[in-house]
């Protein structure tokens, strides 16, 4: 890191305060509804294997496409973001999302299916990489991780709108109603490009940084980030974020089979729980980006990673033992209560998702900020496809509670290692380097 990017600001940056929060705002819409196609997979998992005849590890593979694209998508559109610019990047991967989700309501069999959601994955992982930069860049580093953490709340938001979405078009009489849903979700997207291509500005930290980056051509290749004087950062990162993905990926992608499995709630009732752990979400990204600004970076990650560690089996076993009526989960106020503020308190530690953004783009130089905050944090989904795989492997050895109950060894190693990174709270992003 450059001495330019070290210290406290001490102005506001040069994009009038409006304009700011229109670019939060441009960046938020767009990282709710990529949050949304996203999560809607998990509602229809079961489903979609019936519909093609195939084994639930067979429709888990078409998951793991999925972060694998993340991975691959974070890095180039990372490096591309670098190179034309954040809102350009924004845009192509609003447009990419939007449309692999609509045609995954048309697919004909599950490698179809992987293709379509490989492209959704492809510009989820872009996304993050440019909008997290561009909110990093516009806002002054006093409040800049609570406007990435109000942005991060777009995916808590998305999957709650994902959760609202299922249980609202799913319908158990209807064993292809899970096209419906992502031919709906799609649409979102196309009204989020007219608003990002007409209200949101471009990062002047990127503006400036052009002439730099056309006279140092050879420092924004994509394999820039592997050189000896980043390479340390880029692995620690990395790691923390393969920890952090492990334990969630689990979660997220199992936890509404779980529900149907261990207390036989239909497929249309999961998603009321997800939304207790969406809104626990919402509160929990919020409360990290506070954290940060007043502690830092490292120990607010670490308290919520260990948090993480404890909520998981609180959560698993605690639903495990609610008691069943005449063999599944009956919808009284107190079962919908006890289960809602279980998933709640789980969706509230998941907030160290907020800090990413922020310290990933405070780690590295204008030059590469895109392309190693890109790789460092969506790379983390394609390491969290070993623990999706081995998932439905454990289950029949186990049981579901022990088996997801594991993502907490994840967390706990994920809260040691953030004392490996610096400290960056209060560093200036500037062009120039």
């Amino acid at each position: 890191m450059s001495d330019a990017q070290i210290g406290v600001a001490t102005s506001r940056p040069s994009s009038p305060l409006s304009r700011q929060y229109l670019t939060l705002a441009g960046s938020w819409v767009a990282w709710l509804f990529d949050a949304m196609d996203a999560g809607i997979f998990g509602f229809v998992m079961l489903a979609i294997a019936a519909s093609f005849a195939v084994q639930m590890s067979d429709v888990v593979s078409t998951v793991a496409w999925f972060l694998f694209a993340t991975g691959l998508g974070g890095y180039a559109l990372g490096n591309i973001s670098d190179k034309i610019g954040r809102k350009k990047t924004i845009l192509l991967s609003v447009l990419a999302y939007g449309t692999g989700t609509l045609l995954c309501g048309f697919a004909s069999s599950v490698s179809e299916l992987n293709f379509y959601r490989f492209i959704v994955g492809f510009a989820v992982g872009g996304l993050w990489s440019a909008a997290a930069s561009l909110v990093s860049e516009v806002w002054r580093p006093e409040g800049r991780t609570k406007a990435i953490a109000f942005m991060q709340t777009g995916w808590s938001g998305g999957n709650l709108l994902a959760a609202i979405l299922a249980w609202s078009l799913l319908d158990p009489s209807d064993p292809e109603s899970w096209r419906k849903l992502f031919i709906y979700a799609s649409l979102p997207a196309y009204a989020t490009l007219i608003f990002v291509l007409f209200f949101v500005d471009e990062s002047p930290v990127w503006l400036a940084n052009r002439e730099f980056m056309k006279n140092n051509r050879m420092r924004n290749g994509p394999f820039e980030i592997f050189r000896p004087q980043h390479l340390r950062v880029v692995l620690f990162a990395l790691t923390i974020s393969i920890l952090g993905m492990l334990g969630y990926w689990i979660i997220l992608t199992f936890t509404p089979a779980f529900l149907q499995n261990i207390l036989k709630v239909r497929i249309d009732q999961a998603p009321v729980f997800l939304v207790w752990n969406a809104l626990g979400a919402i509160a929990g990204y919020i409360g990290y980006g506070y954290l940060a600004e007043k502690i830092g970076r490292r120990y607010s990650f670490a308290i919520f990673f260990f948090g993480m560690a404890v909520m998981v089996p609180v959560f698993t076993f605690g639903s495990s033992m609610m008691p069943l009526t005449d063999g599944k989960l009956s919808f009284t106020v107190r079962n919908i209560l006890t289960l809602g503020v279980l998933s709640a308190l789980l969706g509230f530690f998941t907030g160290y998702f907020s800090g990413f953004g922020a310290w990933y783009s405070e780690l590295f130089p204008t030059s590469i900020r895109s392309t190693a905050s890109g790789f460092c944090f969506n790379f983390g989904r394609v390491g969290a496809i070993a623990g999706i795989k081995l998932v439905p492997l454990l289950i029949p050895m186990i049981g579901f509670a022990w088996t997801i109950t594991l993502a907490s060894v994840s967390y706990l190693l994920a809260a040691a290692m953030v004392f490996l990174l610096k400290e960056t709270k209060g560093v200036v992003l500037s062009g120039g380097n």
